[in-house]
Order: C-alpha cells, then sequence, then structure tokens
C-alpha cells in the first residue's frame, strides 16, 4: 500500500541518517560468515564480503618499474570511519604513511576479480605505533604489538565495508572458544582470495608452559589454535595484523551475534608450525585506554 512504501522509504532515510552520523556503530553484518564448522583444517574460503572490516593493508612497490604499484603487507581491523587497528611490526621498517594504502571492500586478491564497486582504498597520514613495543631493540620483547593506522578522509559505510566492534576493556576470552582468523595468507603466506579458519582460544595457563611459548607470553596477550597433529595448529590462513574475531555471545555466554576483534595477529602465525605451537595475538582489550584516547583525538 501507499502507507507501507512511505514507511519503507522513511526508514531507509532514517537508516541512512544513523549510519552517516553514526558509521562507528553500524556493525550489523549485510553478508553473514559462514560458522558452521568449529574446526578448519587450512582454512576455508570465506563467503565473498562476509567479514566487512578486513583491510588489506598494501605498501608501495619497491620497483618503480613493477606492474604491481601496492603489494599486500598486512591485515588489518575497520574499527572506525577513520581508524585501523592492526600490529606494529607491520611497519618494520616502513613506518611512513605515504608508502602505505588502505583497501576495503575485497575478496579476491586480484581486484579485477571483484565486484567493481566494492573496493575502496583510502590513503594514510598517521600511523601510531605503541610507545611500548620494542621488537627493533630486542627482538626478544614482542609486547604491546600493536598500532592505529588514521586515513586521510572516513570511510564511505557500504554493505561491503562495516567496522567491527572492540570488546570490553580487561575481557578475557574462556579456553576453547571458537574464533576466527580471516587473511589472504596460506602456508606459503599469499592467497587469491579471503579465507578463514575457526581457532579455538587456548588457556594463557598451557600456553605459556616451557612446551608452548613459556616466557615469550605475556598477560596482553592471547593464544588460538589445535594441538592435535591431524588440525589445524596456527593462523594459516591469517596475516599479520589482520583480526580474530569472536562473537559478543561468545564472551559474555549470551546469544547476540555481534562480532568484537578480541585478537590482533601477532606471530607464530607463518605457516602451520610443530605441535603445541599455536597463534599468539595481542589481547585488544588489554589496550581499550590506549585506543580510546587515540582514537577520541
Amino acid at each position: 500500500s501507499f502507507k507501507y512504501l512511505i514507511f519503507i522509504i522513511f526508514l531507509n532515510l532514517l537508516l541512512s541518517s544513523f549510519q552517516t552520523l553514526f558509521p562507528s556503530l553500524m556493525f550489523l553484518l549485510v553478508v553473514k560468515p559462514s560458522t558452521a564448522t568449529v574446526r578448519v583444517v587450512n582454512g576455508v574460503e570465506a563467503i565473498p564480503h562476509s567479514w566487512p572490516w578486513q583491510v588489506s593493508m598494501q605498501v608501495l612497490s619497491a620497483s618503480p618499474f613493477s606492474p604491481i604499484p601496492y603489494m599486500h603487507g598486512c591485515g588489518g581491523s575497520l574499527i572506525h570511519e577513520e581508524w585501523i587497528l592492526t600490529a606494529a611490526h607491520c611497519f618494520i621498517p616502513l613506518n611512513v604513511p605515504s608508502f602505505w594504502r588502505m583497501c576495503l571492500g575485497k575478496h579476491h586478491m586480484n581486484s579485477s576479480m571483484d565486484i567493481p564497486s566494492a573496493e575502496e582504498c583510502y590513503k594514510v597520514d598517521t600511523i601510531i605505533r605503541h610507545k611500548g613495543f620494542v621488537y627493533e631493540q630486542d627482538p626478544n620483547d614482542i609486547t604491546n604489538d600493536i598500532a592505529l593506522v588514521h586515513l586521510a578522509k572516513p570511510v564511505n559505510m557500504t554493505k561491503e565495508i562495516s567496522p567491527i566492534c572492540l570488546p570490553k576493556p580487561g575481557v578475557v576470552m574462556p579456553a576453547g572458544t571458537p574464533c576466527f582468523v580471516t587473511g589472504w595468507g596460506d602456508e606459503k603466506g599469499k592467497n587469491s582470495h579471503l579465507n578463514q579458519a575457526a581457532l579455538p582460544v587456548i588457556d594463557f595457563e598451557t600456553c605459556s608452559k616451557p612446551a608452548y611459548w613459556w616466557d615469550t607470553l605475556r598477560p596482553s596477550m592471547i593464544c588460538a589454535g589445535y594441538e592435535s597433529p591431524d588440525e589445524l595448529k596456527s593462523a594459516c590462513q591469517g596475516d599479520s595484523g589482520g583480526p580474530l574475531a569472536c562473537t559478543a555471545a561468545t564472551a559474555a555466554g549470551g546469544t547476540n551475534t555481534t562480532w568484537e576483534v578480541h585478537g590482533i595477529v601477532s606471530f607464530g602465525a607463518q605457516g602451520c608450525i610443530r605441535d603445541k605451537k599455536p597463534s599468539v595475538f595481542t589481547r585488544v582489550s588489554a589496550f581499550s585506554d590506549w585506543i580510546d584516547i587515540l582514537c577520541s583525538k
């Protein structure tokens, strides 16, 4: 009826206005990811655009004669219309903003295979690495492996591009929580399309044992992966700096399916390494104040 049509038009205008005013809150997925398989060996191709916060952080090619002007360097997560969350080690040694661009709305690494209107790339004006990140001076210390990237202009939110929520401060995911790592990485470090893999959280006590990561692990980190030889043992399908995404329901024991970024791929993720060496992620909830202060400036 005419009244129904008017209502639909009004609702669309209202949603459009809300997205314009509060883009960082528009986290409801248009394309839902496949989460049916709790254990995924070697990962699977993600449903296109089902992880709309996934960022391909691309760095300028070293050679001016390269047919590809930018190369995929790291993964990241869109957490706000102007901010990308990633790992600090991604910017060793290239921490100059003009060398980088942030691409969203991607599925295939070859852009020509994606929906033409989906991908958008943005210039960077600021890279902020945590001041406590000292890996360059001390290769044995990879604590505080977290960075924020500020975009030169706000992201245009679409059904293929939207931010992921941040977890509540201090939240530590229980052991066994099924979370997902996403990225274009594989055992050889590259893949043509976005992949995903389910990785259960491993508790800190277990992961800090001598047979695991021992004193390399810090309370500001979180482990996830498998132990059995026939299962995925680390974030083979992820990229450094990329997200470990968990639903708010698993964090709070509820039924809400809002996704939160609980981890940033830090180390132990290059290939399915040996037993008892799961992937280690920077625990985002340990840096809530740091993120809030910087993003509110």
